[in-house]
């Protein structure tokens, strides 16, 4: 059978956000899930067939292809800036990650017409944890419980440390970042506003840590022109694990709630001048994630927990690894696969 090219505007979609398989074609968690197929050596567009969308952003879109001749399966981001040096720069930042479990696999920058950026990534068959929260309120089922939540909150920390330890900073840390798949496995993806914070001699530089989803900004990251160094950006990408943390847990944003569409100013104001969000005063966990949410959550970058300090945070360290573990992976397959 001949392989259809990648097209870059598709009509047809596929798998839609907040769509799932029926009941009765879902996985149980107890099932073994088949290893993929191998990664071919070389990879062209022209041999990857297009099986349907993913999902699409402000940066790009994302959808799913096989490669004709091995049968694997990825995950293709379509960039939607016609700056191809964009795209050179999002590539440095995933080869500088390359190899780390806990970060979305990159296998290649391809061009498409016209030179748009196409990149292989690995395809995670349960998609973002903001796909799996949404499907979750649609059912009435709320957040993920504190088991399963103990063992996101630990594969994103190990994720921020492998990213930070190589000099990068990702700076968009949200659900909708966050992919899973049906092994429980949790990676970190979407670099396109990620940055590099040592230079070639292994100087410091300063990175700009203004763009992305303004929910999850950090106070500091209001400021005019923000840039911050490498302890900056890393405290930021705290912040943003702290905010994704306490939302999974809430099963809804916690800045603003009750308010649809908030405006920048609404978002400054509440991330600025008022309290840190925090766990609810009446919900029934532990004090283990209120401390840790707390350590994210502080205003002050200095006063933020690092990554180090959260890889031993007894919210992570005190969990039972094997029923957390089992508890995230049965939530993902119940709910997405």
């Amino acid at each position: 059978m001949a392989c259809s090219v990648i097209p870059m505007m598709p009509h047809q979609m596929f798998c839609p956000a907040g769509s799932a398989a029926p009941p009765h074609q879902r996985k149980r968690a107890s099932e073994p899930v088949a290893a993929p197929p191998p990664v071919p050596e070389e990879l062209r567009l022209s041999d990857l067939d297009w099986i349907g969308d993913l999902g699409e952003g402000g940066f790009a879109r994302v959808c799913k292809a096989r490669h004709c001749r091995t049968g694997a399966v990825f995950a293709l981001k379509l960039s939607f800036d016609p700056d191809p040096l964009v795209a050179e720069e999002e590539a440095k930042v995933l080869a500088r990650a390359a190899g780390a479990p806990h970060v979305v696999d990159f296998h290649a920058l391809l061009r498409g017409p016209g030179g748009k950026a196409a990149f292989v990534l690995e395809y995670m068959d349960a998609g973002s944890l903001g796909r799996l929260l949404l499907l979750r309120r649609r059912r009435g089922l709320g957040g993920i419980p504190e088991a399963a939540l103990a063992e996101v909150a630990a594969q994103c920390v190990v994720a921020l440390a492998q990213l930070h330890s190589r000099g990068v900073a990702h700076l968009d840390v949200k659900p909708d970042n966050l992919l899973a798949n049906a092994r429980g496995e949790i990676k970190i993806s979407d670099f396109n506003l990620s940055r590099i914070l040592y230079g070639g001699s292994g100087e410091r530089l300063l990175v700009p840590i203004t763009g992305g989803t303004m929910v999850y900004f950090s106070p500091e990251r209001f400021a005019p022109n923000a840039h911050a160094g490498p302890h900056g950006a890393m405290a930021a990408d705290v912040w943003g694990l702290g905010v994704t943390v306490l939302e999974l847990f809430l099963g809804r944003r916690p800045l603003l709630p009750g308010v649809d569409k908030a405006s920048v100013e609404q978002i400054k104001q509440a991330i600025c001048d008022g309290e840190p969000p925090s766990v609810p005063e009446d919900a029934e966990v532990s004090a283990e994630l209120r401390r840790f949410v707390a350590a994210c959550l502080q205003k002050e970058p200095t006063r933020r927990a690092t990554v180090p300090q959260l890889l031993s945070h007894p919210f992570l360290t005190r969990r039972d690894v094997e029923a957390s573990r089992r508890a995230l992976q049965e939530i993902i397959v119940e709910t997405v696969v």
